[in-house]
């Protein structure tokens, strides 16, 4: 009775928590992948795959462990060809409803800029300036050095100044 008690409890607490951040991981994704059907796919896969550590209790800061398990769930999908070919087939097919989807949320050149970054420039930019998180809190959430994260928002600012000069 206690185990099944405590479960319910946990499961009532995740959907809390699923309630409270779902849709800043779903923002934090479409930033990433630039797709909002493919980021809607990596946020249920990330929720889904937490859950069980969840139960466990081993996650300390929910938020940060949720946007490192997202950003890890983009590497291990773009490493795989056929699904790096399917999203830029996905891209080239349905630009222009994407663009007119997300025109009220985002600038549409930035979005084209931010998927020119390599993944870990991008998620650095978008943590820091997106979510306002600081340098500590993006290392902290990627698993990597201050300096680190210094160095990637530095070089992923200057590749974003030089693709967007001409659009402003």
């Amino acid at each position: 009775m206690k185990d099944e008690a405590e479960s319910d409890s946990a499961d009532e607490s995740y959907r809390s928590l699923f309630a409270q951040h779902h849709r800043s991981l779903f923002r934090f994704a479409v930033l990433l992948v630039g797709d909002r059907h493919v980021a809607d796919e990596l946020t249920a896969e990330v929720f889904a795959r937490v859950l069980p550590k969840w139960r466990a209790g081993g996650v300390n800061d929910p938020l940060a462990y949720l946007r490192r398990a997202l950003v890890n769930e983009v590497r291990s999908r773009h490493r795989r060809r056929t699904y790096e070919q399917r999203a830029l087939d996905r891209v080239r097919a349905s630009t222009a409803t994407k663009d007119e989807q997300m025109s009220d949320e985002m600038d549409v050149a930035l979005l084209s800029a931010l998927r020119l970054l390599p993944m870990r420039q991008r998620a650095v930019v978008v943590l820091r300036f997106h979510d306002d998180l600081s340098e500590a809190e993006v290392a902290r959430t990627l698993g990597m050095a201050v300096g680190n994260v210094k160095s990637q928002t530095s070089r992923g600012l200057a590749v974003l100044r030089e693709l967007l000069e001409g659009h402003t």
